[in-house]
């Protein structure tokens, strides 16, 4: 089937690519709808924060590829690493660079890495060992221009691996080592909610706390709701960061699914690791400050007001 769309991203070449069904979702969204992709890239607005010619893409779990080819479309990275090893999405993204090929003469600087990305070395061995990239180390003052991380995490089960990461920017070891690196993630709403809600939101979790000291982020897209668009975020953060809203049909089987942005923050987990047990101990709590002072350390009750 040929796709017809005014989607300024969409690479034309691809137009008979991509299906109104695939043939496993391997539990992820994935996106079905080149406005919607439009749309989140309008709001990321990744073209004006990078030199394509100077840029890495590492791009996690692409499944069928819409969104990652409109990227590479958009910004004509220097590499985009496309790390995937489920098969029937192995087999599209080959289609699609052999097509590209096929069209263009050119990958579009492509290269498929059929390698599990839930296993660290992964990432470990495309750069020391593959060397099919060489991120330079950059300052933590501002954001790498010349390395990008896209994934999907939407998984069930693959919340702890968004956890993970956010707990490397508080280390700054694995990808973040190299600086300020901004991620793009495809995420389960019900995560998005939990971990990016601010004090006071009663969904909001211990990686919330930790997403806030360790990273910088934002709510790029949210799934609209019938109720009411943004129904179960924390408010304050729509007012904030003003999401994109998304159809439900943006995604196929109508998947519910969120998109933020995350890079390495201000605060180091070195830098609080001292005082973590007294945030712990206020945080995991649903008492007042005020009955939880005496547990903190002797004489905190003291600290409190009449």
């Amino acid at each position: 089937m040929r796709i017809l769309t005014k989607a300024r991203a969409f690479n034309p070449h691809l137009a008979e690519m991509f299906s109104n069904k695939i043939p496993y979702y391997y539990s992820r969204a994935h996106m079905a709808d080149p406005e919607a992709c439009q749309k989140i890239l309008d709001k990321l607005d990744l073209k004006s924060k990078y030199d394509g010619s100077k840029l890495d893409i590492v791009d996690v779990n692409p499944g069928y590829g819409l969104f990652s080819t409109m990227l590479n479309y958009e910004l004509k990275p220097r590499n985009h690493i496309l790390i995937e090893n489920k098969e029937r999405c192995v087999t599209s993204l080959s289609s699609i660079i052999n097509k590209l090929v096929e069209e263009t003469g050119h990958n579009s600087n492509f290269t498929l890495y059929k390698k599990d990305s839930f296993i660290w070395e992964t990432y470990n061995d495309l750069i020391d060992k593959d060397k099919l990239i060489q991120p330079q180390i950059k300052s933590f003052d501002t954001p790498h221009d010349e390395l990008l991380i896209l994934a999907n995490w939407t998984g069930n089960k693959e919340e702890s691996v968004l956890a993970q990461w956010i707990k490397c920017c508080g280390h700054r070891n694995w990808l973040m080592k190299y600086g300020k690196v901004r991620m793009v993630i495809f995420a389960p709403s019900v995560s998005a909610m939990k971990f990016l809600g601010e004090p006071g939101f009663k969904k909001r979790r211990r990686t919330g706390l930790k997403r806030d000291l360790y990273t910088d982020s934002r709510l790029i897209g949210v799934v609209n709701s019938e109720k009411a668009p943004g129904l179960g975020y924390d408010a304050r953060v729509l007012v904030r960061d003003q999401p994109v809203l998304l159809e439900p049909s943006s995604a196929h089987r109508d998947e519910d699914y969120s998109v933020i942005e995350i890079s390495p923050g201000k605060y180091t987990a070195s830098q609080i690791e001292n005082i973590e047990h007294f945030l712990s101990a206020i945080y995991l709590t649903n008492k007042k400050l005020v009955d939880i002072l005496p547990t903190l350390a002797p004489g905190a009750m003291y600290m409190a007001k009449d």
